[in-house]
């Protein structure tokens, strides 16, 4: 059985030019495989390469992740007119990779004396299938730059190294230490990880830029179809790394989706009527007050971070006074009800409740501190506030209960879908990921003073989603960080990045960006450090549960309701798009907080 599985992994490589071929001349089939060749690529390195080399490698390994993945990005942004030279050599670093890895692939085809028949074939069949995008996205990557030469010369040389670990499977295993292989594999994974979500060209004038999102969009479902079948097939099979992984996956998933199915469907509710007397209102009343007010406004509202740079533009145009935009744009993607829905069965009410309060004393405090430094701004009549996905509009026409429930429905279902779906899948993977290891870190042995400044300070530059943030900090409070560091990080992260502080500084001038960024920083780690002193033995959290278990039947229900709202989403956008808020981040958060030139 081996000996064919063999030549079905070699024939898988060779068939990327026939599919390629077909697919140029098609760009809805171009779009499909886009799609495939995105979702199935990051699916087998995230599920399969990452855990066993974490496993193996321990912690660092996630260094060298960062490295491929960052490191040539870094190098195209250093250099702008080397950019070509930088993707080249990430290309050339995962083509290597990938050749190297066919090495291992072939070791595994060939098995060991001591496993049994049924781990070789499953594992296996899962390095066939999964070859297909493998030798079809090396085609894609080299051929339209260099011709058909160099692809040629890489799928043989992959083809060969399969062949060499299938025949020398004995003589391989000894070559170099587990540790190191470990940590080559994760350096590689990251690199083919940047080639997959950048654009996958280098040429910028290519056809292959153009596509179709619904095309994509069933690629990804496609690819995400082949990788649950795949995990199905040889679960049995599989490492227990793989399958703890998996286990912890599905139970975080399924202890969040009935709260956040509940929360797209009030957040619309709420998100979708926002009539021009709620601006009125806001102006109201002294500084105390405007802030009350526009804390009061904004925590609720199912914004994310991006959205708020837009909506806060507007609201200062529109001539809502600087304390109350201020409390507003803090307030908002602090928490909002998808991260508020997602809290409670994650960290449990006490800490919910905490969060809440230290976001609302934060956003309070701060504006009306530097509410009266911000620079005047000529009120605007038709300024335009859309949240990333293009809802949260901040007037809306009146109309009937039938137009009101339709455009609810689409502001929940739709809009804030798009806007969260990529932070959620990615903080859940990660606190998924993060479980082994969290326990090991060097911020569980600082005193809680220190934690509080560590965690503030990790959260202000980045770009970090409310809801994606809190499974990832339900795992850091099992791990043993205190209540203050999670609640500071939970403060920063959302509402301090670069494009903050760059539209801040755009619209009010220096000084008031950087009052802004030392107020944040300084009332998140004074907060962190206050609920630290009146909780020295922590507050009762209920940290998630990550062990897999008989979960309600409730829960299954939403969880596959979930699943149906953002397969949908990946037809009305594709992966890549969703992708892009969450890999380019404060790009596109920059991009949309400019001034609109529409009329």
């Amino acid at each position: 059985m081996s000996v064919q599985l063999l030549l079905a992994t070699l024939l898988a490589l060779l068939s990327g030019p026939p599919l390629y071929a077909v697919a140029r001349r098609q760009l809805a089939l171009l779009s499909f495989l886009d799609g495939f060749v995105l979702i199935s690529i990051t699916g087998l390195v995230l599920l399969e390469v990452l855990p066993e080399s974490i496993a193996t490698g321990g912690i660092i390994s996630l260094v060298f992740v960062a490295a491929g993945m960052l490191g040539p990005t870094a190098l195209e942004h250093g250099l702008t007119h080397a950019r070509r030279e930088a993707h080249l050599l990430a290309l050339s670093l995962a083509v290597l990779g990938l050749v190297l890895h066919s090495v291992g692939d072939g070791a595994a085809l060939a098995g060991g004396a001591s496993e049994p028949e049924e781990h070789v074939e499953a594992l296996g069949l899962a390095i066939a299938i999964h070859s297909i995008p493998v030798g079809l996205v090396i085609w894609w990557l080299l051929y339209p730059v260099f011709g058909y030469a160099l692809p040629t010369l890489a799928l043989l040389g992959m083809c060969a190294g399969t062949v060499v670990g299938y025949v020398y499977a004995g003589a391989l295993s000894g070559l170099l230490g587990a540790q190191a292989w470990a940590w080559f594999q994760a350096l590689i994974a990251g690199s083919i990880l940047h080639v997959i979500f950048g654009r996958p060209h280098i040429d910028e004038d290519s056809v292959h830029h153009v596509g179709s999102p619904r095309f994509e969009g069933l690629g990804n479902l496609a690819a995400l179809a082949t990788l649950t079948w795949l995990a199905l097939t040889h679960s049995h099979g599989a490492s227990h790394a793989e399958s703890a992984f998996g286990e912890r996956l599905l139970a975080l998933s399924l202890e969040a989706a009935p709260a956040l199915l509940l929360a797209y469907v009030i957040g619309g509710l709420i998100g979708s009527e926002l009539p021009p007397r709620w601006l009125q209102w806001l102006g109201r009343g002294g500084r105390a007050s405007q802030a009350l007010r526009g804390m009061a406004a904004g925590l609720p509202l199912p914004v994310c971070s991006c959205g708020v740079l837009p909506l806060y533009r507007s609201l200062i145009q529109r001539g809502v006074p600087a304390t109350a935009a201020i409390a507003f744009l803090i307030a908002t993607p602090e928490v909002g009800l998808t991260a508020l829905f997602v809290s409670v069965p994650l960290l449990g009410v006490p800490f919910t409740l905490l969060r809440v309060g230290a976001a609302a004393a934060l956003a309070t405090g701060i504006a009306y501190w530097i509410g009266t430094h911000a620079a005047p701004i000529a009120p605007a009549t038709n300024a335009a506030a859309a949240c990333c996905g293009g809802g949260c509009n901040v007037a809306v026409p009146a109309s009937g209960p039938a137009q009101r429930l339709r455009r609810a429905a689409r502001s929940g279902l739709v809009d804030l879908v798009d806007d969260t779906l990529a932070w959620i899948v990615a903080g859940l993977v990660l606190a998924a990921a993060a479980v082994p290891y969290v326990q090991q870190a060097f911020w569980t042995e600082l005193p809680n003073g220190l934690d509080v400044l560590l965690f503030a300070l990790l959260g202000m530059p980045v770009y970090v989603c409310a809801t994606g943030a809190t499974p990832l900090v339900a795992v850091l409070i099992a791990a043993g960080i205190s209540p203050g560091a999670a609640i500071a990080f939970l403060l920063t992260g959302p509402a301090t990045n670069i494009s903050t502080f760059g539209v801040l500084r755009q619209l009010h001038g220096t000084r008031f960006a950087a009052l802004f960024a030392f107020g944040a920083g300084g009332g998140a780690i004074l907060l962190g450090l206050l609920i630290n002193a009146l909780f020295p033995h922590g507050v009762s959290l209920q940290a998630a549960d990550t062990h897999a278990h008989a979960a309600p039947l409730y829960a299954y229900i939403s969880l596959g309701l979930l699943g149906l709202l953002y397969a949908a989403s990946l037809l009305r956008k594709g992966a890549r798009a969703l992708l892009s808020d969450l890999y380019d981040a404060g790009r596109h958060s920059a991009d949309a907080a400019r001034p609109s030139t529409a009329h």
